[in-house]
């Protein structure tokens, strides 16, 4: 996937909607091929959530955040990033 299409996909539109000051950073880890992730479980927020986070980054960068750990393997999956 290249920059334009991503920025065309639902997570980047709404990865800028509600970090547009993390969203170039997030764009560079989205264009990795491959781009590894963990999904962990954890209440940072307050709400228990799965959160999809950037591999190899010291200070665990989160790509995004979902409810159930399905939807976070779901997005995974349709944007090519490969589950640690």
């Amino acid at each position: 996937m290249n920059k334009e299409q991503l920025d065309k996909t639902k997570w980047a539109k709404g990865f800028k909607k509600d970090s547009p000051v993390s969203y170039s950073r997030a764009l560079q880890y989205a264009l990795q091929e491959p781009l590894y992730v963990h999904i962990y479980k954890n209440a940072e927020s307050g709400t228990l959530l799965y959160s999809i986070v950037a591999s190899g980054d010291d200070i665990g960068f989160w790509m995004d955040s979902y409810k159930t750990k399905k939807e976070a393997v779901a997005l995974c999956k349709k944007m090519g990033w490969k589950i640690k």
